[in-house]
């Protein structure tokens, strides 16, 4: 599969799979909506919005596939994370060293391949 072959009916299965496989937030009554555009203003492959409960997702600021998933992955822990906690650790660290940012990276690392291979063989 391309980036042009990923749509938006693919992002939701990777965000079922998230469900299934990295577990819910309990804090929160609802899943968290997807947001899909073709691209960003700026180079952003994704981001979550805490207070509305929104995952977007940039397809065309990804070089593939896999990059994708992680993007959804990544945003995924987020949306697993305490927001207090994350703006808490935003006042004190940088975006690369914020403790939520490396616990999303390393959980998209952890699990992009398995995602992968489980949906889209």
């Amino acid at each position: 599969m391309t980036i042009k072959q990923f749509k938006r009916k693919d992002a939701v299965r990777v965000m079922n799979w998230c469900k299934r496989n990295v577990g819910l937030n309990n804090r929160r009554k609802y899943l968290p909506s997807l947001e899909w555009h073709s691209s960003s203003y700026d180079k952003d492959c994704g981001d979550y919005d805490f207070e509305d409960n929104i995952m977007s997702v940039y397809k065309n600021n990804h070089t593939s596939v896999v990059e994708i998933i992680s993007t959804i992955i990544h945003e995924w822990a987020h949306y697993k994370q305490s927001t207090k906690k994350y703006y808490e650790y935003d006042t004190i660290y940088n975006y690369q060293d914020n403790p939520y940012e490396i616990q999303a990276n390393e959980l998209a690392d952890l699990m992009k391949w398995k995602c992968k291979r489980d949906l889209f063989r």
